[in-house]
């Protein structure tokens, strides 16, 4: 029996927080939830049982590729609470990524079965031995490719993958042994996630046929939801504004 706990990852005030937790679980009852928390603490008042704040600095960056923003203190953050829980999955995902279907998770789930893998992510390309500017970036220092020489299971130890972040769907078990890592290196959480998780001897995959709705250098409305789930849409992203007001 599958148990999905969804990480949402949201730096907005406590009430924006609420709102997007209540639709979430509107549209799926059948799922546990952790609040991953990075904003500023004094906008909380009192505790909330499913939140967990995020402290580490390099989440909170402004120019996110050149700065290296990374996820690894969220998962490491969260990872004890996933397994409390008992979760056999984890969806990540950002506030502003929008389910628009009420079976997303079965449909995630079923996707993995499929694919036979344990990381689904949007745009995962192979970036090594090309000119992608993230990757080119972080080859310039040595310590890169050795950390990963370092901990490869994999016969081809230089491999380097990227995909977005937001909407990637993990076993626990992946999951955790990625939040176990500790890099010699500050990566691009866009290389870090896809890349640990291959070297580490998991099978990452795509969901190649969504990644239109999910693109993040077009920004979204709540105007645009139903137009999109009826072009296919499983989840929208960006949708900036959505916890901002009323989200009827």
């Amino acid at each position: 029996m599958s148990r999905v706990v969804t990480v949402l990852l949201t730096h907005q005030s406590q009430q924006a927080v609420d709102a997007m937790r209540g639709y979430w679980r509107e549209l799926d009852p059948d799922q546990d939830f952790i609040i991953a928390y990075g904003g500023v603490a004094a906008d909380w008042q009192g505790s909330v049982d499913d939140l967990v704040r995020i402290e580490d600095p390099q989440l909170r960056t402004r120019d996110h590729p050149r700065e290296r923003q990374s996820y690894h203190g969220v998962f490491q953050a969260v990872a004890p609470r996933v397994r409390e829980l008992g979760a056999t999955h984890v969806h990540l995902a950002e506030f502003d990524e929008i389910p628009v279907v009420s079976d997303l998770n079965d449909r995630l789930l079923s996707l993995m079965a499929k694919e036979g893998c344990d990381v689904l992510g949007h745009r995962l390309f192979r970036v090594d031995d090309t000119t992608q500017p993230h990757c080119m970036d972080h080859l310039r220092d040595p310590a890169f490719l050795a950390y990963w020489q370092k901990i490869s299971r994999r016969k081809e130890k230089g491999v380097v993958l990227s995909m977005l972040g937001c909407g990637s769907f993990w076993t626990s078990e992946c999951f955790d042994a990625v939040a176990c890592l500790q890099p010699s290196m500050r990566m691009y959480l866009e290389l870090f996630l896809p890349t640990a998780a291959h070297h580490l001897g998991y099978r990452v995959r795509p969901i190649a046929d969504q990644d239109v709705f999910m693109a993040p250098e077009i920004i979204k409305s709540k105007s645009d939801l139903t137009m999109l789930k009826e072009q296919g849409a499983w989840r929208v992203h960006p949708v900036k504004e959505m916890w901002l007001g009323n989200v009827k």
